[in-house]
């Protein structure tokens, strides 16, 4: 009975120790290729505005996303998928900086892909041979493995700051806008950083939130929307009726319902 317990104990130390060489090794597999300074904002947002995003993550106070590695980033990852698959709810997410973390890296691997894209090659019909097109629509797994060493790596090199202001200067805020500098021009005819907190919290419900509703044409929907927003903001941030601080709110012309 003693020998059939070590070698129980014996076999589980060593698929442990196997499949933490498999997660370092697709680790290594797919960061090989990331380029040796990963891309980033042009710019720095300011700290308010900052934080009006990480609170939309459920983030309260100290702003910081923690270190991962080859094995604590997945085996996270499933802790909260298995936390939600026993007990699903829409109010069961993320934490904070796994939110944060995730957007941040595939704005990110958006742009390391785009500068990575080679020139169109040549298209060519053969009748005899067929066409390469197929070939050369076929997706790279490369990409699939650099999806996965990216977060980690982020989270060793960039301070959670620096991935808010990825996020608020990549993401698409509706009206044909990306980033947080066009949206306020679309939506206020304004700077960014002549928004009040109240605008700013506006603009970031549009995002991270379920769907795209305009705050003009679905008026309703957005109120109820931004509420919601709000309710995640601190409370100390925003001075007076949140409403009528969005009178800068610029009309458009609405599709008709069908």
């Amino acid at each position: 009975m003693e020998v059939l317990i070590k070698w129980l104990l014996g076999g589980a130390f060593a698929l442990v120790a196997a499949l933490c060489l498999l997660l370092q090794g697709v680790y290594w597999y797919g960061a090989r290729d990331l380029p040796g300074q990963l891309p980033g904002p042009s710019r720095q947002y300011p700290d308010s505005t900052r934080t009006l995003l990480w609170n939309q993550f459920g983030g309260r106070g100290e702003i910081s996303v923690r270190k991962f590695n080859a094995i604590s980033y997945p085996v996270t990852a499933l802790a909260f998928g298995a936390r939600y698959f026993l007990n699903p709810s829409e109010e069961l997410q993320n934490p904070a900086d796994l939110q944060l973390l995730d957007i941040a890296s595939n704005y990110t691997g958006d742009l390391i892909e785009r500068q990575a894209e080679p020139p169109l090659p040549h298209i060519v019909h053969d009748s005899s041979m067929g066409s390469n097109v197929e070939a050369l629509s076929q997706p790279s797994y490369d990409r699939h493995f650099q999806s996965l060493a990216l977060p980690i790596r982020l989270s060793r090199e960039w301070p959670a700051t620096r991935m808010l202001d990825m996020v608020l200067e990549h993401a698409d805020y509706g009206r044909g806008t990306t980033g947080l500098d066009e949206a306020a021009q679309a939506y206020f005819g304004a700077p960014a950083e002549n928004l009040s907190q109240a605008e700013t919290v506006a603009l970031l419900s549009l995002k991270f939130s379920p769907g795209y509703i305009d705050p003009y044409c679905d008026a309703a929907d957005f109120r109820t929307r931004f509420a919601i927003a709000l309710a995640k903001s601190d409370p100390t941030a925003i001075d007076g009726d949140p409403m009528r601080q969005l009178t800068r709110l610029k009309p458009i012309a609405c599709k008709s319902p069908n």
